[in-house]
């Protein structure tokens, strides 16, 4: 399996400072943004290459970093790391998300950093979006679900993705 760099995930105490400072002074746009909540990205492909979360309450020495994020391949591949992940008594708690757009499982690295590996999904959906998936239905029913909760959200612009296949870039 190979991780293929994605994005990174950051709290911040000023939003719409950090949104500022990215947008104008490093060139990159908002794709979504939300109460609280903003993904930006300089590539058409990326839905986002950072997403920062406000949170006033920060303290200067406060861990900053969401999480880190990693791609693969195929919905095989996270269902596999899923499975070897569970019993990885260093990782701890190995949770499944899907944001619509994505297959994911979150779960931390020994020393408590967040860390998020996914696979495409053939939707967009706007973001953000987090609802849990069990990572023991087969494709076809995880297609169906996630479909549902797009379509639930009133946003199934389920345009599938002109460069994606099923659980693929």
């Amino acid at each position: 399996m190979t991780l293929t760099w994605s994005h990174a995930f950051v709290n911040v105490k000023n939003l719409k400072e950090m949104v500022s400072f990215y947008t104008d002074a490093l060139g990159f746009h908002v794709n979504d943004q939300a109460e609280g909540i903003a993904f930006l990205s300089q590539l058409d492909e990326e839905h986002h290459q950072i997403a920062f979360k406000e949170d006033a309450h920060l303290g200067e020495a406060s861990n900053r970093l969401g999480h880190f994020a990693f791609r693969v391949e195929s919905l095989d591949e996270v269902k596999r790391l899923y499975e070897e992940l569970s019993s990885n008594e260093l990782v701890g708690k190995v949770v499944p998300i899907t944001h619509g757009n994505t297959w994911s499982i979150y779960f931390h690295d020994p020393e408590r950093n967040g860390i998020e590996v996914f696979c495409d999904t053939p939707w967009n959906a706007e973001q953000p979006f987090a609802e849990p998936w069990d990572p023991q239905m087969d494709p076809a029913e995880l297609e169906s679900y996630t479909k549902g909760l797009i379509a639930e959200r009133g946003d199934l612009n389920a345009n599938p993705r002109e460069h994606v296949e099923f659980g693929r870039v």
